[in-house]
């Protein structure tokens, strides 16, 4: 286009030339010839400039009806754009190809040991001579615990490309012949029975470590008890881990607003309303110092993994948090709730097993998983409980996946707080609706 823009306006050039040195052409016809190159210009200026909006279309790409010639667009004028729905599992899955990310995993003691011992500790009653189906395998660890516990076959799956490096791990480490990989995702492996079991064959146990933070983010339990449902043996299969349990606990953080009034002798508070900003945004992974704990720890949710239903993962329950014995008040009688921290804890307790746990609780040695926070506004609004008066917090806390991206978490906490007055009514002191996502 711009080739032919200089030729056009090269053309007008050689157009002026002759008509000064051709006094036959009248001055209109001159100025006509000029106003049609002009119109022409300003015709290609025009499709050009719709070409380069159409970089901002929705989907990210070029149209083509902007960029083309009149005929095309008259031929494409009855073509409607399909506009292209997000693909979350492209990004999801292309995430865990990344070697930092299995090395974090594998990192963390807490995690890896706890399946490690589970998984070898009970060899006799759990994996000798069994079939096993690890989803989500990345580097293969777990179908590598449960090859060495003696199962009789195991079959890895991923739809990551380190798959490929799950493979050469298990030849190299002796147990090619007992674990099978398999790539792709398990709900179309299951369609397409694309997995290495002969009709009507199922797996005895379904190991897999899904979680996430707050444990559902990323939904990829979802996956497992899609192959839990079509796969595992009726009665005697089980998952493992087989329980999952959520806690919510009040936290404070003064430090944490108050660093800014003296930094190396120097005054930054108006940092202090972006700081706030940033934290009332979305939930936040980070860990928390048992020490800025000044609730107990509620339970909200406990998932038996072998028979809940994909619709329980979504919930909304409710909760009481009480202030603990240590808590000492910040000012005279009160005791101020900045955030409030998500957790989980796993456990691996099936029947006639030994039973093995880790937790991601304040409370525990810190894992990868951190704690999921909600931040209140620590300068406008907070909640706050009286210790003397045996104030408590109450509410609702739901939990459930995004509508734009099912992998992303939405928390919402319908909360007050107040006590039980001598007549046993309830006494509010203060309320508000906390919400907040957990966001790739």
């Amino acid at each position: 286009r711009k080739n032919e823009m200089d030729s056009q306006a090269q053309d007008g050039s050689t157009l002026d030339k002759a008509g000064d040195g051709n006094t036959s052409k009248s001055e209109s016809e001159t100025i006509k010839r000029l106003q049609e190159q002009v119109s022409l210009l300003e015709e290609n200026m025009a499709r050009a400039k719709s070409c380069i909006a159409s970089l901002a279309n929705a989907d990210g790409n070029m149209s083509d009806d902007s960029c083309s010639n009149e005929e095309d667009n008259a031929s494409k004028k009855t073509k409607k754009k399909k506009k292209k729905s997000p693909d979350n599992d492209t990004y999801y899955f292309s995430s865990y190809s990344n070697t930092s990310i299995h090395e974090t995993m594998l990192r963390d003691t807490i995690r890896t040991s706890a399946y490690e011992n589970a998984i070898l500790s009970n060899s006799e009653p759990l994996f000798r001579g069994k079939t096993v189906l690890d989803i989500g395998c990345g580097t293969g660890v777990l179908s590598l615990f449960c090859a060495k516990a003696g199962a009789k076959k195991v079959i890895a799956v991923d739809n990551s490309d380190i798959i490929h490096q799950a493979k050469q791990i298990i030849k190299l480490n002796g147990f090619e012949d007992v674990v099978t990989c398999v790539r792709g995702k398990i709900e179309t492996l299951i369609e397409t029975k694309g997995l290495p079991l002969s009709d009507g064959e199922t797996v005895d146990v379904i190991v897999s470590e899904w979680m996430g933070y707050a444990l559902f983010f990323e939904t990829m339990l979802p996956s497992v008890m899609a192959a839990r449902d079509a796969l595992m043996t009726p009665v005697s299969g089980t998952m493992f881990p087989n329980v999952s349990t959520i806690f919510i606990e009040g936290g404070r953080d003064f430090e944490r607003l108050n660093y800014w009034d003296d930094v190396h002798s120097l005054n930054m508070s108006p940092m202090k309303d972006r700081m706030v900003m940033e934290l009332t945004n979305d939930a936040s992974v980070e860990v928390v110092e048992d020490e800025k704990i000044v609730t107990q720890r509620e339970k909200v949710m406990k998932h038996d993994l072998n028979t809940c239903k994909d619709k329980e993962l979504d919930f909304e329950v409710p909760f009481e948090l009480r202030l603990r014995d240590d808590a000492s008040p910040d000012d005279d009688d009160i005791v101020t709730i900045h955030q409030l921290v998500v957790s989980f804890d796993i456990d691996f307790a099936v029947s006639g097993t030994k039973v093995v746990s880790f937790s991601t609780g304040c409370q525990s040695t810190p894992t990868h998983w951190k704690q999921a926070v909600m931040w209140f506004d620590p300068v406008h609004n907070c909640p706050a409980l009286s210790k003397g008066r045996g104030e408590v917090m109450k509410g609702t806390f739901q939990m459930k996946r995004n509508a734009q991206n099912h992998r992303d978490i939405d928390m919402t906490v319908r909360w007050e707080t107040g006590r039980s007055g001598e007549d046993g009514t309830w006494v509010r002191a203060m309320d508000g609706v906390l919400k907040r996502s957990l966001i790739a």
